[in-house]
């Protein structure tokens, strides 16, 4: 009998039953980080931050160069907020990004399913 495929939600099970984050970070080189880029641009950054993100018991599922207000990004998982945190801050010391702003994922039916249980317990002023 083939078992019908876990849907994937915003977290996804480890190994002694914790969970990872899902996120999505966005960022902006700096000048500086451009022109190291151009010096080596065959360099793979894919594995680069991947490297950093399983150091940190993470995971890097896609890394994006954008055209647009972000220069780049990165889709994956992390073990938690403070991680992200803690690489963010990694990232941002290194002087190669102007600014970098982590997403996290999240689930609609569960907040959905939370809304509906609080119906009612916020009145907008006005309203009594």
């Amino acid at each position: 009998m083939m078992r019908k495929p876990k849907q994937t939600s915003a977290k996804t099970s480890r190994a002694k039953g914790r969970e990872k984050m899902k996120f999505i970070a966005i960022g902006s080189y700096t000048t500086q980080g451009l022109a190291g880029f151009m010096k080596n641009p065959e360099e793979d950054r894919k594995a680069a931050v991947g490297a950093m993100m399983a150091k940190a018991g993470g995971t890097l599922d896609e890394l994006y160069l954008t055209r647009g207000s972000h220069d780049v990004v990165a889709i994956g998982e992390a073990p938690d907020f403070e991680t992200m945190g803690a690489i963010k801050m990694l990232v941002l010391a290194s002087g190669a990004f102007a600014n970098m702003e982590i997403l996290e994922v999240t689930d609609f039916n569960a907040i959905g399913a939370k809304a509906a249980a609080m119906a009612g317990a916020y009145k907008a002023p006005g309203q009594g």
